[in-house]
């Protein structure tokens, strides 16, 4: 009767520690992955705009303020302060890719990148405005497109959770 025991402990120990580490390596993969899908989201009606590992750093010379700000569990993302010739100021980033739609023609004026020719982007879903695509002016350069999106129009899907649990 010993043996037969022995084995139940031992079988039963072993389910223990295999359903332990499981829930571990479980909770540590969905963690980290959860970083690597990090969105911001249009803040009018909450759709996925842009992943925070499509954020690129691309300062500009005309921009009126820079700084560095952590956004997410994204470091030393840069948000640039510029004016548009109406005087409405903007806080923007900069992203390699986003989920937005093009709202304008190309437009090579008044441009806040210089050698960038600009688009009106838009959210796809509620049209909101979001940014800015630019593209080079010249065909004959490294130079690639990026985005400047309006930070003030994007919600950080963890401030949208906090939010909607707070109410």
């Amino acid at each position: 009767m010993a043996a037969p025991m022995k084995r139940n402990l031992l079988s039963f120990f072993k389910f223990i520690v295999f359903f332990v580490s499981s829930l571990i390596i479980n909770n540590v993969i969905g963690e980290n992955s959860h970083h690597l899908h990090e969105y911001f989201l249009c803040r009018k009606c909450g759709r996925e705009i842009v992943e925070l590992s499509n954020l690129k750093n691309v300062p500009s010379s005309v921009a009126l303020r820079q700084r560095n700000e952590t956004l997410g569990h994204k470091e030393e993302v840069l948000v640039q302060l510029f004016k548009n010739p109406q005087n409405v100021f903007y806080e923007v980033i900069t992203a390699t890719q986003a989920n937005v739609f093009r709202a304008s023609q190309e437009t090579g004026g008044d441009t806040w990148w210089p050698g960038f020719n600009w688009i009106i982007l838009g959210c796809p879903q509620c049209r909101q405005h979001i940014g800015w695509e630019y593209i080079p002016q010249s065909k004959n350069t490294d130079e690639e497109s990026f985005l400047g999106l309006v930070l003030g129009n994007l919600l950080y899907e963890n401030e949208a959770d906090e939010l909607i649990s707070s109410n």
